[in-house]
């Protein structure tokens, strides 16, 4: 990791060296300040995303469900991982397993926590089976969030169950520009970050590192630091086509004083988290009529849980890896029939490794979507999948959005669709040498979901409202029991449930520089058959573990240059859980809801550029009301935390 580290900031002092000796008139102060008073973007009818659709399309035309927070929002929040920036997303539920480092996982719509597909500039960073872990994953060099609620197994495959969640990282503008930071606080914690951007002719690129250390808030072992390292180039073949490539690593070690129970009793359990991503794409606007993207990622995931032998929790030294990779490969190609409609055909290749174990298995899947549009105010998507695994059945995905513009302002959506999750190494092979045995004959998990809803899209950022109802059904979860005949699978696709809820947000901008905004979620869940073996996370008639019957968030934000103030007041509501006992015993209970106020300052100090760049003092604080809350049963979570630090930009 040090050898990875220095090379890339070898790279970026290298390259901006070389800008600023060989300053173009495109980086001169007068140029850059011309950039900066460049409008922005006046409202929803000038945001485009490409996740709904594969295809940058305005927002207006989207009939999914679709948020999309910008790098301006996260830096406003002051948040400095992504679960934070998820929280305030509707429809959305985080919980982490105690202290910082703490397992993370997110609940969108009453789903299960694996039915989120994750991307990082379009490649998936799920491990094989959905489960994905937020703990570690840092808002640095991030230039925009994309999230979808609802299912997308038709653009994406396996694991897009209830949301698709991509993160965008920077391209590089103009001349050579950057941030730096520093900052600490509570519980012996420190933060270093920073970025480098910029673009000369045809190459355009942005580096961003990240560096952060806490003792936690245990008084036994408890540390966690984690490095992450990403970076984006471009390269302008010509004026049609492009080469781009990505890496992102990241590093995390925690120490874990909890036992399964949530008691802070382990002086000797470690873990150790490191993850590659790696990614070149090729994009090329052939003529008028048709475009095509072909694109390759990798991704590696290493993890480590080891104790020491200490007398009071571990009786003796226990050592455990998992080594999983991702090999993808995807070729798009767009068509356009007319002005009025937009065919997308493509075809996916991937190949998922566990290595320790030498197990492995590959999936082909086929995709055709058509985006139509009428009179400028009908937008009409509809799509077909065919995906074929080489370890689990195959599946057929659909889905189709309507969105109808009733003027100028005023849109009522609609989607359905279904969706599945690909079961995971040890639902298919067990693990024979404790003597538990999977299957492959296990179906997919899946989805079917519709949702409607009506937005507010002003022309502006004055105003804007949006509603939606959602209605999913899930089937053919899978159960481990060990009430099951000798050698026999102890997985078993046998439960049923259902989620039904509303979705609300909101803004309002009073004054110049001065937003106010909210969003709501009630969700109600039920498990509607639990199967005829008896299971512990499934209990007919009753709701899903760790699923808030209400979510909602409040946010106050004032920015004015480079001066930012923020607010957020979030609040989840009463939820079931499993409390685990030292006797191995368990008991069904009901965690609390709670309240929690997060607080961002940024002020300048000194400013030395017509273009703003300067100094600036960062406050921060979370949980400032020092609230006791649970969000995994039997885990404490972080009380009162205060930081403050430096930030400079040039």
């Amino acid at each position: 990791m040090n050898i990875r580290f220095a090379y890339v900031i070898v790279l970026c002092v290298w390259i901006g060296q070389g800008f600023a000796q060989t300053t173009s008139k495109s980086d001169t102060p007068e140029k850059k300040e011309e950039q900066a008073s460049q409008p922005r973007a006046s409202g929803p009818h000038d945001t485009v995303t490409v996740t709904a659709t594969r295809n940058p399309t305005p927002l207006p035309q989207i009939g999914q469900a679709i948020t999309v927070i910008t790098a301006e929002e996260i830096e406003a929040q002051g948040a400095r991982d992504v679960l934070q920036i998820l929280e305030t997303v509707p429809g959305f539920s985080v919980a982490r397993t105690g202290s910082f480092g703490g397992n993370t996982s997110v609940f969108v719509r009453g789903g299960e926590s694996d039915f989120n597909l994750v991307l990082i500039d379009g490649v998936q960073v799920n491990q094989p089976g959905g489960a994905f872990d937020f703990a570690d994953l840092t808002t640095t060099n991030i230039e925009q969030i994309e999230v979808v609620r609802g299912p997308a197994s038709v653009l994406y495959g396996a694991d897009a169950v209830t949301s698709v969640i991509n993160i965008i990282t920077r391209k590089g503008q103009g001349g050579p520009s950057g941030r730096l930071q520093v900052e600490g606080g509570s519980f012996d914690s420190y933060l270093f970050q920073g970025n480098l951007q910029g673009a000369l002719k045809q190459l355009h690129y942005s580096f961003g590192a990240h560096y952060s250390k806490s003792d936690g808030f245990f008084d036994l072992n408890n540390q966690y630091d984690k490095v992450e390292l990403s970076g984006n180039t471009i390269f302008d073949l010509t004026s049609t086509s492009f080469l781009k490539g990505n890496f992102r690593f990241s590093d995390s070690d925690s120490h874990f004083p909890t036992s399964g129970t949530g008691a802070v009793v382990d002086p000797n359990d470690f873990r150790k988290t490191d993850e590659r991503l790696y990614s070149l794409s090729y994009q090329n606007q052939v003529n008028r009529t048709y475009s095509t993207n072909v694109q390759y990622g990798y991704y590696a995931r290493d993890f480590r849980s080891f104790s020491l032998e200490d007398g009071i929790v571990d009786f003796f030294d226990s050592d455990f890896t998992t080594r999983e990779n991702r090999h993808y490969m995807d070729w798009q190609n767009n068509l356009q029939l007319g002005h009025r409609s937009l065919l997308t055909a493509g075809v996916s290749f991937e190949r998922e490794e566990l290595e320790q174990t030498d197990e492995s298995r590959h999936s082909v899947g086929v995709y055709l979507q058509n985006q139509w549009s009428w009179a400028d105010r009908v937008f009409l998507t509809g799509g077909l999948r065919f995906d074929q695994n080489s370890r689990f059945r195959s599946f057929t995905s659909g889905s189709a959005s309507l969105a109808y513009l009733l003027n100028r302002d005023w849109k009522v959506r609609t989607s359905i669709g279904n969706g599945f999750r690909a079961p995971n190494f040890i639902e298919i092979v067990g693990l024979p040498d404790f003597g538990i045995l999977g299957s492959t004959e296990l179906n997919p998990e899946k989805n079917i979901a519709a949702d409607f809803g009506i937005d507010y899209l002003p022309t502006t950022h004055g105003f804007g409202l949006s509603a939606t109802a959602f209605f999913n059904r899930f089937s053919d979860l899978i159960e481990f029991s060990f009430a099951v005949p000798t050698g026999t699978s102890n997985y078993l696709n046998i439960e049923r449930a259902k989620s039904e809820g509303l979705e609300l947000s909101g803004f309002a901008s009073p004054a110049d520089r001065l937003r106010l905004g909210g969003q709501y979620t009630l969700t109600t869940t039920e498990v509607t058959d639990s199967g005829t073996v008896p299971g512990g996370s499934f209990v007919e008639g009753e709701r899903l573990l760790r699923r808030p019957r209400h979510l909602a968030g409040l946010f106050a934000q004032f920015t004015q240059t480079r001066t930012k103030f923020r607010v957020d007041l979030h609040f989840k509501g009463s939820r079931d859980d499993v409390q685990f006992f030292p006797d191995f015993s368990s008991a069904r209970v009901i965690l609390p809801s709670y309240w929690k106020l997060n607080v961002s300052v940024t002020i300048p100090v000194l400013k030395y550029s017509d273009t703003g760049d300067g100094v600036a003092v960062i406050f921060r604080g979370e949980n400032i009301l020092n609230k006791q809350y649970e969000e995994v049963a039997g885990f404490e979570s972080p009380g009162r935390s205060l930081f403050a630090g430096l930030q400079m930009t040039f």
